[in-house]
């Protein structure tokens, strides 16, 4: 699998390194809480482009070909997010904003009169 990151520094809106032919997808990925989450990974999935969020969980992919793209949100310990068919047009596009729900990773199974009971 060939990755490529792309890594912003520059999250608060300046062109730098921006081609104005191809689109920029910008967005957030926050806790159930509304709280930003660090060091989410955020990729395209028909290109395996990638970056990660800032500390405040703002994140922005530059120069993306225009096209219809399934954007993916990841992070330890919080379950996968997707947006599917998300339009990529020149230039800025709109935000995502990514709403991640923990991943429950401690949970226990029983077998309660032939069935299974799960309890978290």
């Amino acid at each position: 699998m060939n990755l490529k990151a792309i890594f912003a520094t520059d999250l608060s809106g300046g062109k730098s390194g921006m081609n104005p032919r191809l689109g920029h997808i910008r967005g957030r990925v926050l806790d159930i809480d509304g709280s930003g989450i660090r060091h989410s990974r955020v990729w395209i999935r028909e290109n395996g482009r990638f970056t990660y969020t800032d500390e405040n969980g703002n994140f922005v992919l530059i120069n993306v070909m225009p096209a219809l793209y399934s954007l993916i949100a990841e992070s330890e310990g919080y379950s996968q997010a997707i947006f599917t068919d998300v339009p990529v047009e020149s230039g800025d596009n709109p935000g995502y904003v990514f709403v991640m729900h923990p991943r429950y990773s401690r949970f226990r199974v029983e077998r309660r009169r032939g069935a299974l009971a799960f309890q978290m």
